[in-house]
């Protein structure tokens, strides 16, 4: 850790706000097993320095008044208040998205991380959603790059530093875009859920597989479907093989979560959560033994869920799960318990797994001759004990799994499925078990 004073001694004007509609329950929900934060990395050409990357950091910290926060407890709720601090940096760890310690971060909700040439963020998910943290790392590399030597302009997704910043960026965009419609109650049942020995607090295996963009784009036209839809069905194939080999007669449906960047709907410019989940399930008595059956499965149900109606109906069910009276004044202690109790028997309990897709990072063009690649890291939840993430960057797609439990059978299945489509992969790991067999070395796979 760089050690850092205050801003001169001198305490700022107290900004505050509500936690956005999306973020209240993390702080809920949270634990030192359970962190609810995600990683969002980029990988230059040349090795980091610290010292330019926390100038870079301080420069950039005023442009992003809502990420210069700490959280705080209200009577009723949680909410968010200016942070009168200058954050920190910190070498890297072997293991991403751990708790974020209050008194160890000097309260702030995200930190910045290095190791050699690589540059990561790490955010508490009540700060912001993966937009919002895209923009945040975007602007740090860009202002990094800039003090290096190497001018990079503010433009796709790089924020002016000269600008002041705008009452939208920190604005509850669920709040302004939804709209009272009826929701049509889709109660998933409980999922299936990948059981094994859960490692030590802190301890997250990772591996991230790489492969050409070019390849999985190709055979997604194939098959008349996206590169999301692919992934999705390579996904919960994994699992519908694992729970044939483990269990007799399946009775839970394989159910992921997909979340939905609800920018794409609607013109807002909030760096806070701004987003929703489809659910993709898989039941257990369809039998299905073709991987063509599954994938169009899952294309059929991305499609019916994935429109502004839909998802504006979800979106306002959940605020007015927040704006009933009875909720609102129940005091905070009483409300985490409930919260909790919630998110476990309403939420996790009733997904297998999530997988995200950031999409491709545009990024300008002055800055594509210095950056290598984007990655995304999800930090795995309590019956979620593996997640995935994924992110595309000039002709590379990256895929990250990330897990509290040392069997890789799902990472496995699913990259032996694309490789079986044609599409070679890389692999490489974070961890040493020799159930992964790539510590530290890479293996080619097709």
């Amino acid at each position: 850790m760089t050690p850092r004073s205050g801003r001169g001694g001198q305490r700022e004007r107290q900004l505050w706000f509500p936690l956005d509609n999306s973020a209240k329950v993390f702080p809920a929900i949270r634990t030192t097993h359970i962190s609810a934060a995600f990683r969002l990395s980029v990988l230059l050409t040349e090795t980091i320095d610290p010292i330019t990357l926390l100038q870079a950091l301080d420069d950039i910290l005023p442009r992003f008044p809502g990420f210069s926060m700490r959280l705080r407890s209200g009577v009723f709720w949680f909410y968010l208040e200016r942070n009168p601090l200058l954050p920190a940096i910190y070498p890297d760890t072997r293991f991403p998205c751990r708790y974020i310690f209050r008194k160890d971060n000097r309260s702030f909700l995200f930190r910045v991380i290095y190791y050699e040439n690589r540059i990561s963020v790490e955010f508490f998910h009540s700060l912001t959603d993966g937009n919002g943290g895209m923009i945040f790392l975007k602007t740090l590399t860009a202002r990094y790059l800039t003090l290096m030597g190497y001018p990079i302009p503010a433009v796709n997704g790089v924020l002016p530093l000269d600008e002041k910043p705008l009452a939208e960026e920190i604005e509850d965009a669920t709040k302004r875009y939804a709209c009272p419609i009826s929701f049509a109650n889709r109660r998933q049942p409980p999922a299936w859920h990948h059981k094994g020995k859960i490692e030590p607090k802190g301890r997250i295996h990772v591996i991230s597989a790489r492969m050409p963009l070019a390849k999985i784009k190709e055979k997604a036209s194939e098959f008349g479907v996206s590169v999301n839809d692919l992934l999705v069905a390579a996904y919960i194939e994994a699992f519908s093989r694992l729970q044939s080999a483990t269990e007799r007669q399946p009775r839970k449906p394989i159910v992921i979560a997909v979340p939905v960047n609800m920018r794409q709907y609607y013109p807002s410019l909030t760096l806070r959560n701004f987003f929703q989940r489809l659910f993709v399930s898989l039941m257990p008595g369809y039998r299905i033994s073709e991987f063509e059956e599954i994938l169009e499965i899952v294309h059929h149900s991305i499609r019916l869920q994935k429109n502004e109606k839909d998802l504006n109906a979800r979106m306002y069910a959940n605020l007015k799960s927040e704006q009933k009276l009875a909720l609102r004044l129940i005091p905070l202690v009483l409300k985490n318990w409930i919260l909790r109790l919630a998110f476990r028997f309403y939420g996790d309990s009733r997904i297998t797994s999530t997988l995200t897709n950031m999409g491709q990072v545009i990024v300008p063009t002055e800055m594509w001759p210095h950056v290598e690649s984007f990655e995304v890291i999800m930090g795995p939840s309590r019956d979620n004990v593996i997640n995935c993430a994924v992110v595309s960057f000039g002709q590379e797609l990256v895929i990250n799994f990330s897990r509290r439990i040392g069997d890789a059978t799902i990472e496995r299945l699913m990259l032996n499925r694309l490789v079986k489509l044609g599409i070679p992969v890389k692999v490489q790991s974070n961890s040493e078990s020799p159930i992964d067999a790539i510590s530290e070395s890479e293996t080619i796979l097709g």
